[in-house]
């Protein structure tokens, strides 16, 4: 049995293209979950957010890069049919599966998605949560129940990671790992659309070629000709963090959404219609309800984003650095009002702003050795790999700011008093 979508991946006259000049082949089984309206308002809700603020023409969505990413999946999937034991070990439904989450695995985001969850507030819920729902309710789950060999529910564990075969377990990676579908994508497409050529300085052609399948393990590894690009691909989303993600100006646009979510955090009616809208509801939503004229800053005509008065990382000061990490989001909210009566300003005016500490370059595959057959970590193979997604990632791109309204940018304030704020 074929699956309609690899051959339409050889040639079809149905296509949808995106940028940058890519045809993404769909069948008609995948074009009715894309006309889907939960599919649809995807092409609502910003891929990248407040990187805009910096870089004017990332205004690329949600609905690009979940098309990207499903043409990767048959790429991949492509690529892997060449290997016998692949094509012996892994089943139809199984991959089945895995075409439909790598189309459907950002259907549960709303705007300004990932700085919300990065709050952990008991009443915002995880985006998986949203995707579960729509997967397995209303029109998605029919279309998926009755065009496809797999239930919607088979599609939700895969998603989860709730994968106890080796087949699904392999496949996951392809969705979850260091060089997976999602990082492939995102990466270029946001340093094409963005203007800037970080994502985009390694070769994709080569990564994937060099993907190999293990008949008695369900771990991905990549060929040691593929090394280079493996480390060019690590290093890029590095530089994307450090440059585009978490530049000065998004991290403070990024500060003032949180900041203004936090005075509504008791409030979920609001922040219920917040999590169920589209970007422009979103913005306005906010506007309406903010009690601290944070959001009219932010999403205001005029652009009013704070500006930085301090900043330090580990490396340059390890103590002030270590110091915040003891804080989750509401001990820092709590340090920011301390800060705040220390400058002699209003509890609002003050943020410290700290990059997600649960995030990390990840570098934890196989590299597998095809004259010797030797299988070794990618951070023994590659030192530089292991640098980067440690010390430098952990010591210099994670930065912890205090940002304040552009009218006290010329506040002094030095290391003693954020410490006491922190303790």
């Amino acid at each position: 049995m074929s699956i309609q979508e690899l051959k339409a991946l050889e040639g079809s006259n149905s296509f949808i293209r995106i940028a940058f000049q890519q045809d993404i082949p769909v069948t008609p089984r995948v074009l009715r979950l894309v006309d889907s309206t939960a599919f649809q308002r995807l092409k609502r809700i910003p891929q990248l957010g407040f990187v805009r603020n910096v870089y004017p023409s990332a205004t690329h969505t949600r609905f690009e890069h979940s098309l990207g990413v499903y043409h990767l999946a048959l790429q991949y999937i492509r690529h892997f049919q060449t290997n016998e034991h692949f094509v012996e070990e892994i089943t139809f439904r199984e991959i089945e599966i895995f075409i439909l989450a790598a189309l459907l695995h950002d259907i549960g985001h709303w705007p300004y998605c990932h700085p919300m969850e990065d709050m952990y507030l008991r009443d915002i819920p995880r985006h998986e949560y949203f995707a579960e729902r729509a997967i397995t309710t209303g029109e998605v789950a029919t279309l998926v129940s009755k065009d496809w060999s797999v239930s919607p529910g088979e599609v939700i564990n895969f998603l989860k990671g709730d994968n106890d075969h080796p087949g699904q377990q392999f496949l996951y990676r392809l969705l979850s790992s260091p060089i997976d579908i999602d990082k492939l994508d995102y990466l270029q497409r946001d340093s094409l659309h963005a203007g800037v050529p970080y994502g985009r300085n390694f070769d994709s052609n080569r990564l994937i070629k060099g993907l190999r399948f293990s008949s008695s393990s369900s771990k991905l590894r990549i060929s040691n000709k593929s090394l280079t690009a493996t480390e060019m691909m690590v290093f890029a989303r590095y530089v994307m963090f450090s440059e585009v993600y978490w530049h000065r100006t998004v991290r403070s646009a990024t500060s003032m959404l949180q900041r203004t979510i936090y005075e509504l955090r008791d409030d979920t009616d609001i922040l219920n219609a917040l999590i169920e809208s589209t970007e422009t509801e979103f913005q306005s939503i906010l506007c309406d309800s903010d009690q601290t004229g944070i959001a009219n800053r932010l999403f205001g005509n005029s652009r009013q984003l704070y500006k930085s008065i301090y900043e330090t990382n580990a490396n340059t000061d390890g103590e002030v650095y270590c110091a915040a990490l003891r804080h989750d989001f509401t001990g820092l909210m709590t340090a920011s009002s301390r800060l705040a009566t220390l400058l002699g300003v209003e509890p609002e005016d003050v943020i410290i702003d700290a990059a997600p500490q649960q995030l990390e370059v990840q570098f934890n595959m196989e590299v597998i050795d095809e004259k010797t057959g030797l299988i070794q970590a990618l951070s023994e193979v590659s030192p530089v790999v292991k640098a980067l997604a440690t010390d430098q990632f952990d010591h210099y791109v994670k930065r912890l700011r205090v940002f304040v309204p552009i009218e006290h940018r010329a506040i002094s304030v030095d290391r003693k008093a954020i410490i006491e704020s922190l303790a």
